[in-house]
């Protein structure tokens, strides 16, 4: 009997290195089981989020009672390291490896490989996700929409509702703030000149009214 599960895992940091980080993980079970994981995790390198989200993903496995599992990782830094193929030059990191193989411990049967970004898409969707960027293509646009298209039944304007937005602390210099994210109204969508921002349709009136800036 297959009892062997499989898991992937990625980091994202948010418009620079260091910065904002992101992390994403997907475990999947010889029975249909499936674990997700996507958590904003602050400031630090993309390294970081990398070595964070391996360990968010074996700590899912120890708490699922996991005995046999691969993961996949797309992080050669990462993978080498952790299999000791690699030395660690960032001291930083040094603890971050030393608390993987102590989870690795914990789990009887442990292969972690390196995988090419592009076989790696749901852990990296996550990590993204973590930090209110989504593909383009994953988008459902009859949730998600530009700021005209849900003041339109107000009787608001785009700029009227951007006003709100804008007073609630939910959009700063035209940009979703971490508050909007974090209320799961906002989404930024990357594009070949920076982001699109999209707009929850029920989240983002529901955030206004609860700071009183919408009947």
């Amino acid at each position: 009997m297959n009892n062997t599960w499989n898991a992937w895992f990625d980091g994202a940091t948010k418009e620079s290195n260091p910065g904002l980080r992101g992390i994403g993980g997907v475990l999947k079970g010889p029975a249909g089981e499936r674990i997700e994981i996507s958590e904003e995790i602050g400031q630090g390198t993309n390294n970081e989020a990398e070595y964070a989200a391996l360990m968010a993903v074996l700590d899912a496995a120890v708490e699922a009672k996991v005995e046999n599992l691969i993961v996949y990782g797309d992080s050669q830094l990462v993978v080498r390291q952790v299999n000791g193929e690699w030395f660690i030059k960032a001291k930083e990191l040094v603890p971050m490896c030393k608390t993987v193989l102590e989870l690795k411990d914990q789990i009887t049967n442990v292969t972690i490989r390196w995988i090419p970004r592009e076989e790696n898409t749901e852990a990296d969707a996550l990590s993204k996700k973590a930090l209110g960027v989504i593909d383009k293509e994953s988008i459902d646009r009859t949730v998600w929409m530009k700021i005209t298209d849900i003041a339109k039944p107000f009787g608001l304007s785009g700029v009227a509702l951007g006003k709100k937005m804008d007073s609630a602390k939910l959009r700063e210099n035209g940009k979703p703030t971490q508050l909007a994210i974090e209320k799961g109204c906002a989404l930024r969508v990357p594009n070949g000149f920076g982001h699109d921002d999209f707009w929850h349709r029920k989240l983002l009136p529901a955030a206004l009214r609860e700071a009183y800036l919408l009947d």
